[in-house]
């Protein structure tokens, strides 16, 4: 493309969202049977939007579910509870600025709790629930266990290289920008606070999950939250049970 026009390549949006919707369609005119690769990029375009809406929409209705389980009598109803709000919240980035809020969005939505996220859930995992306990489940559900090279991944390869990446992307930041326009230092303070909104929970439920365990110190309560649920439930029982004899005594 750069070729044809006469342009140098540097002149180019090389990423974000006029790649995907101005320059490669643009670009697959130039290529041979221009018709063919036009349906295929916007096909592709399509299934990989729906491919990482689904996950994001199925993790709302199974969290729902898990909190509210009168709510999957009603599937149509749980359903409802989902996509309305995502529909009425994403209409905004269907009018004239709304490519100005979706870049704001974007841009401090994707790497800074994406990584975080990352390197919490691989922690959890290798060293919470461990890769013991891991072997378990996954010989309990499909009869075999986790190679030892992927755990090795999950305990210290993949957690590093996540933070290696968001270092990276803090040592790279740049204020957001759309074309050749730099947003203002108001967008960029709400940015901020949409990042800042999207990693607040986890370790704000953490510490309610801590606050609400059974013990004296704080250490008691860190260790008790930290056990699973189910073996939680025996401990009561059991404690219910010594409550019982120590009366009946």
């Amino acid at each position: 493309m750069a070729y044809v026009t006469g342009v140098d390549m540097d002149d180019f949006q090389s990423s974000g969202l006029n790649l995907a919707f101005s320059v490669l369609p643009e670009a697959v005119t130039y290529l041979p049977l221009p018709q063919l690769w036009s349906v295929l990029v916007f096909v592709m375009m399509m299934t990989l939007g729906l491919d990482t809406t689904m996950p994001s929409l199925e993790i709302l209705s199974e969290t729902l579910s898990d909190q509210f389980p009168k709510l999957t009598r009603h599937r149509w109803l749980l359903l409802l509870l989902v996509f309305i709000p995502s529909f009425l919240l994403t209409l905004p980035y269907t009018t004239q600025g709304g490519i100005y809020l979706l870049t704001l969005v974007d841009w401090y939505s994707a790497v800074p709790p994406v990584m975080l996220f990352g390197v919490v859930e691989c922690l959890v995992l290798a060293w919470v629930v461990g890769v013991i306990r891991l072997d378990m489940c996954t010989v309990e559900m499909y009869g075999k266990t986790i190679p030892r090279w992927l755990t090795f991944l999950i305990k210290y390869i993949t957690p590093g290289l996540l933070m290696t990446i968001l270092v990276y992307a803090f040592y790279v930041y740049r204020p957001p920008k759309y074309g050749d326009y730099f947003y203002p230092e108001w967008a960029t303070v709400i940015g901020w606070l949409i990042s800042v909104a999207l990693v607040l929970p986890t370790p704000g439920w953490m510490v309610y999950s801590v606050w609400k365990s059974d013990g004296t110190s704080v250490k008691q309560r860190l260790a008790r939250a930290f056990i699973p649920q189910d073996i939680k439930d025996d401990l009561a029982m059991d404690d219910r049970e010594q409550e019982t004899l120590t009366q009946a005594l």
